[in-house]
């Protein structure tokens, strides 16, 4: 039930995060305009969000389908189908609204010759392999910070529980 809850919790999360974002982005932002906005898009498409975007979808399908298949005692298979058909075409008919959002973003942070210039550098051979390489090294880097939270986290406890006992908490 649990892996069930925070599986539903993170498809929640996905299906809100577009909404929340869209109301928190003043329209237009600050600082953007129809060229930068322009400009954002054009990096967004050279940057591959659309492919990001849908690999994520895929990603979180398969927990919720794992979730969901180990809740109901259904097959996987049968489990996948009934998401593929149900949830994600949910996901893939709001993704413009993270598309916008983001778009939105970057254009209030940056001029439209930033912005194309950006572009330019994404279709070099070093941008390319910049690319290439961010997933790995986000990766290695979200794990290592998750350990190394972990580790200083349980340290720190380890070091100051009598301190925190004192001022109250319960350990």
């Amino acid at each position: 039930m649990r892996a069930l809850r925070i599986a539903l919790l993170g498809a929640s999360l996905l299906t809100a995060v577009p909404a929340l974002a869209q109301q928190a982005a003043p329209t237009p932002a600050p600082g953007a305009t129809a060229e930068s906005r322009a400009a954002a898009r054009e990096l967004l498409v050279a940057l591959g969000t659309a492919k990001q975007a849908e690999q994520a979808m895929n990603m979180v399908s398969k927990q919720i389908v794992a979730a969901l298949a180990q809740a109901s005692g259904k097959p996987v298979a049968e489990v996948q189908q009934i998401v593929d058909e149900v949830l994600l075409p949910e996901f893939r008919a709001r993704l413009p609204e993270m598309t916008d959002f983001t778009a939105e973003l970057w254009a209030s942070q940056m001029t439209a010759a930033e912005l194309r210039e950006l572009k330019a550098f994404y279709g070099t051979p070093l941008g390319r392999r910049l690319q290439e390489v961010t997933p790995a090294v986000a990766a290695g880097a979200a794990t290592f910070g998750m350990k190394w939270g972990q580790d200083v986290g349980m340290s720190a406890l380890a070091k100051h529980r009598d301190t925190l006992r004192a001022r109250g908490l319960k350990i």
